[in-house]
């Protein structure tokens, strides 16, 4: 009996020991557990928790390549090229899967594109065969990049092909919208049946939704709603219409195409000729923008508009003495003009002469017709915003006004809900932005002066979501830089 005794307390201990070491195991925390509660963030657009989150783990586990990768595809969200460029590295030093080797070659080729580098995206996007089910994606993205450059019959092929390879439904309708909004100057009737796929549910099966690719989707611009109602209009008019929204999302040249058309149809023929200037003053062709304002001021000596675009082509270029010629022979022609005024006040903003500036806007918006009193007073409201001079006095009435002129304006409500925080409202800065975000839930801008409201309240944590909001609404612009400033300077985690 002696004997049998040590024998049971060594098995006693063995089973205690190989309880304790399961329990160790059992409890042990996985990083892939944390790697989905980050993905599930990311997929839902909650980009700041997702960054955060996704560092964290990497941090804790740095040899864990499925974390740096998040990371670096958060960072390309967020528009911080560089630093994503760094954790690919580290994650492909890594080693990665075949399926996350290819989600990280789609993300390369849009950081590729952001940072202009198009030949690098080209590389990256084409090491995704057909085979991943990812292609369809990489198509669309190409054709994306092919409209960036003006590219617009590769794009529309692209898109295509992006269909015909398969795409998840959001890709879908986004494909179809992009098609239509090409196709809408040359072929209507096309461009109508492709507005129908682009908001219509599909018969035919798809592939799956790649939550984790979502955030490279392109959005529309200009979106189906528009497209559409510019194919309702007026065939008269519909050039001039489908040349604005398309200076609007950056296609210059096809802009200048459908303002060409207007032009030559006659009943809109200076508006169009402007247009078409101000095209290349956008795309910085401003020699050629200058040469065409000259010509159509040349055609139309009495009329101010095509010299106050002139100077402001001058101001542009950075001559400031040949724009303020020209604003002066504009004034001389219509003294009272508030469009040559506040060509007059940007003029002297530009000299940093901000107190004439401010007379010259303020006097503008004295001399504006009733209808476009809302959009002189906005003009006005933001100057004195931009410039940090005269909010309380001039800045604040003149965005006041702007809602009342506007009240289904959400940037003019950004604006009052700005002016009335500098001025010590912080009751009535949270109401305006409360106002702003019900009219454009997708602004930053609103979320952003909300938080700051909400802080000034004392309420820190709405305050921390409002600001998290308008980061994740706009991560890779400056209302996500100033969030992420403001809940440092308050010291909001």
């Amino acid at each position: 009996m002696s004997g049998v005794q040590p024998i049971r307390i060594v098995q006693a201990v063995f089973v205690l020991a190989l309880l304790a070491t399961a329990a160790r195991l059992a409890f042990r925390p996985d990083p892939h557990d944390a790697l989905r509660q980050a993905d599930a963030l990311f997929a839902a657009g909650r980009y700041y928790e997702a960054f955060h989150a996704y560092h964290t783990l990497a941090t804790h586990t740095p040899d864990f390549a499925p974390a740096r990768l998040r990371l670096a595809m958060t960072l390309v969200v967020r528009g911080e090229g560089s630093a994503a460029s760094r954790e690919f590295g580290w994650a492909l030093k890594l080693g990665l899967n075949d399926a996350a080797m290819m989600l990280a070659r789609l993300y390369q080729g849009r950081m590729a594109a952001d940072m202009g580098y198009a030949d690098e995206a080209a590389r990256m996007w084409a090491q995704i065969p057909p085979s991943s089910a990812l292609y369809g994606l990489r198509l669309a993205l190409e054709a994306e990049e092919r409209l960036r450059r003006d590219d617009y019959a590769g794009a529309e092929a692209g898109y295509r092909a992006a269909l015909a390879a398969g795409l998840p439904e959001s890709w879908r309708r986004s494909a179809y919208a992009r098609i239509a909004a090409l196709r809408a100057g040359y072929d209507p009737t096309s461009a109508w049946e492709d507005l129908r796929r682009a908001t219509a549910a599909s018969r035919d099966p798809l592939p799956a939704e790649q939550p984790l690719a979502a955030p490279l989707r392109p959005s529309p611009r200009p979106d189906a709603a528009q497209i559409a109602a510019i194919l309702a209009s007026d065939e008269a008019i519909r050039p001039q219409l489908l040349g604005q929204v398309y200076l609007d999302a950056g296609w210059t040249a096809l802009a200048e195409a459908q303002f060409d058309v207007a032009r030559k149809r006659g009943a809109l023929a200076q508006p169009a000729e402007a247009y078409i200037a101000y095209a290349h003053l956008s795309n910085g062709d401003y020699a050629v923008a200058m040469t065409r304002l000259r010509d159509l001021a040349a055609a139309a000596p009495d009329d101010p508009r095509p010299r106050t675009l002139l100077a402001l082509a001058y101001l542009a270029a950075q001559d400031a003495s040949a724009a303020f010629a020209e604003i002066r022979e504009a004034r001389r022609l219509a003294p009272d003009d508030p469009d040559v005024l506040l060509a007059l006040g940007e003029w002297h903003a530009a000299q940093r002469d901000y107190v004439a500036a401010a007379a010259a806007y303020a006097e503008a918006l004295r001399l504006a017709p009733p209808e476009r009193r809302g959009a002189y007073a906005l003009t006005q409201a933001q100057y004195h915003l931009k410039t940090s001079l005269q909010v309380c006095e001039q800045g604040l009435p003149a965005a006041a006004e702007a809602v009342a002129w506007l009240p289904g304006n959400a940037q003019a409500w950004s604006a009052l809900a700005q002016a009335r925080l500098v001025c010590g409202d912080a009751t009535g800065s949270r109401d305006a932005a409360a106002q702003a975000s019900r009219l454009d839930p997708a602004s930053p801008e609103a979320a952003y002066h909300y938080g700051r409201a909400l802080a000034a309240l004392g309420d820190r944590t709405a305050a921390r979501d409002a600001l998290i909001r308008a980061a994740d609404l706009a991560p890779a612009s400056e209302w996500r830089v100033r969030a992420e400033a403001q809940m440092a300077v308050w010291g909001l985690p």
